[in-house]
């Protein structure tokens, strides 16, 4: 896990994965972009570089819910 209790967006996308959800890197970009996974300062993600954006584990959580929720209701 990334410091702080935050994922990096690798960890973002290997939690997608084990999930059954193969989104691209810059898939999780762009959700970060568009506030998808949270509000800034609360789930944004850390770059593997370093910085201040992180993405908490939570967030991704909700983002798999969501996603299931909207599965099951399309069935």
């Amino acid at each position: 896990m990334g410091e702080s209790g935050y994922l990096t967006i690798s960890q973002v996308r290997d939690r997608l994965i084990a999930a059954g959800y193969h989104d691209s890197t810059q898939t999780i970009r762009r959700l970060l972009t568009d506030r998808k996974l949270g509000e800034e300062g609360v789930d944004w993600y850390r770059t593997e570089r370093g910085g201040y954006r992180m993405v908490s584990p939570e967030a991704v959580d909700r983002l798999i819910a969501e996603r299931r929720r909207k599965s099951s209701d399309t069935r």
